[in-house]
């Protein structure tokens, strides 16, 4: 009886076996599978119309600033502004009223001005939000207040006010369109030597102002490294900032040569009246 019993329960030992062979076997399988796939990278492509410098203007104000170029007929922005301000008489340069101008900051760096209708006209040229990015992180962020600065000298600018929070990016660097993969570091010492020897000579504040010109490598994405030149201290006027033409700029680095891809500076000097 005993010998029945033992070749009964043997088929079912052996087809346990197999199964927690054959388990063993997918789970090794799927585990190999798994080991082998690697992490892609999401794809970026540099849009050079849709990235722009990001600055601190006044205490409580940070903006995406674009420089007005004058005469420049290949720039519809800058056509636009001359156009707008031209209708209007610039009143503030000809001591006339301000009429439905008014002074947003008179503080900071440079005078701030505010008018609804300028405000109206150039918020329609811009998107509703952009990602911002500084120098510890990225927020999305919207625009909340458009305002100018206008100079005898011309060194004008739209300023795009953005309600970014410090806290969360650190000193705010450049806005964009789209979402960007940047991966941040500060491992970059020889990257920071490269990219300074090559784009010195070009520096407009070696040109022009203190001679200071230190661009510094913040974060990239494959071979594309982003920097700025900055102290973050121009925009008060009792900090005793030394830096005249800060920047925000991309270069390209390949095979080891350096390659200028896209700036933006700010002239707190007054170029055009030099």
């Amino acid at each position: 009886m005993k010998k029945y019993i033992i070749l009964a329960v043997l088929p079912l030992l052996l087809s346990c076996k197999k199964d927690k062979t054959t388990t063993t076997a997918a789970t090794e399988t799927t585990a190999q599978k798994k080991d082998s796939v690697s992490v892609v990278e999401p794809d970026f492509k540099l849009d050079k119309n849709s990235v722009f410098g990001v600055f601190q203007l006044t205490h409580k104000d940070i903006a995406i600033c674009i420089p007005v170029q004058f005469g420049d007929q290949d720039d519809p922005l800058s056509k636009k502004y001359e156009n707008f301000l031209v209708k209007d008489s610039i009143p503030w340069m000809y001591g006339r009223e301000m009429k439905d101008y008014k002074y947003y900051d008179t503080l900071s760096v440079g005078p701030l001005y505010y008018n609804k209708r300028f405000e109206d006209t150039f918020k329609k040229e811009m998107k509703d939000s952009y990602f911002v990015y500084g120098t510890k992180s990225f927020q999305n962020c919207t625009i909340k207040r458009v305002v100018f600065q206008s100079t005898e000298c011309g060194n004008d600018y739209i300023a795009y006010i953005l309600n970014v929070d410090k806290n969360i990016v650190g000193n705010p660097l450049i806005a964009s369109e789209k979402e960007i993969p940047l991966k941040y570091s500060n491992n970059y010492s020889e990257i920071n030597r490269s990219i300074k020897k090559s784009a010195a000579k070009g520096s407009t504040e070696n040109n022009y102002g203190f001679g200071n010109y230190n661009p510094i490598v913040y974060g990239n994405y494959k071979n594309l490294y982003f920097t700025y030149y900055d102290d973050f201290k121009w925009y008060d006027k009792k900090a005793g900032s030394n830096c005249q033409f800060p920047e925000r700029a991309i270069f390209e680095l390949d095979k080891g040569k350096v390659k200028l891809l896209w700036s933006s500076e700010m002239d707190l000097l007054g170029l055009p009246c030099l």
